[in-house]
């Protein structure tokens, strides 16, 4: 199962439309936050599974017709996936809390944004490990090229890997 995340996109909606070009055997669309009005308009395609979580900039919090929340998560082919755009987390300052709120998940890999940096890091533990995913900033902006998250879970396991723009 092939799924796309992005985060960050502050205003423009081209990068995502790009990258679901790109990608159009994707199934799940995440979305990290801070640019629900950009996300909006693509999750009327009905030919995917489109998941969000709200940012620290998205002021009214509305998706469609329904309140995003802060935090979700999915269980995706027995693996358990956690969305937050990481700001409650304090990820601009390190990854002690984002870490701590996998392990209180029982999460396989947590996704994240708010830091505008990609990050893919695994993580073990006694029960098996688990990843930290950060696709980046799908808008760029101050000199950093516009990035997203491709997550691709097979019954083989987990692979993350970053696209650019």
């Amino acid at each position: 199962m092939k799924c796309l995340c992005f985060s960050d996109s502050h205003g423009s909606s081209y990068g995502m439309k790009r990258a679901l070009s790109m990608h159009p055997d994707a199934e799940v669309v995440f979305f990290l936050g801070d640019g629900l009005c950009d996300f909006d308009e693509l999750i009327y395609d009905r030919s995917r599974m489109w998941i969000a979580v709200r940012g620290n900039w998205d002021v009214n919090g509305i998706l469609g017709d329904s309140m995003v929340k802060k935090t979700d998560s999915i269980t995706l082919m027995g693996h358990r996936i956690f969305l937050t755009h990481g700001d409650m987390y304090g990820v601009k300052y390190g990854l002690d809390g984002i870490t701590k709120l996998a392990v209180d998940q029982n999460a396989d890999v947590v996704l994240f944004g708010h830091t505008h940096k990609m990050l893919e890091k695994y993580i073990p533990t006694e029960e098996g490990g688990f990843y930290l995913f950060n696709p980046g900033s799908i808008g760029g902006g101050f000199g950093i090229k516009p990035s997203y998250g491709v997550i691709n879970i097979t019954d083989s396991g987990i692979l993350l890997s970053h696209g650019f723009i």
